[in-house]
């Protein structure tokens, strides 16, 4: 697989809210960020 980096700067609100988010669910920022996407672009 040829994988790609993201490096984006997010208001702390968001980041915050993301964080959140990821440790309810038990997984990384970086996996919630991808199943994020990943059903955004599946509708």
């Amino acid at each position: 697989m040829n994988d790609k980096a993201l490096n984006i700067k997010i208001p702390k609100e968001l980041y915050d809210m993301l964080k959140k988010e990821a440790e309810k669910k038990r997984i990384s920022l970086a996996a919630l960020v991808r199943m994020i996407c990943s059903e955004y672009f599946d509708k």
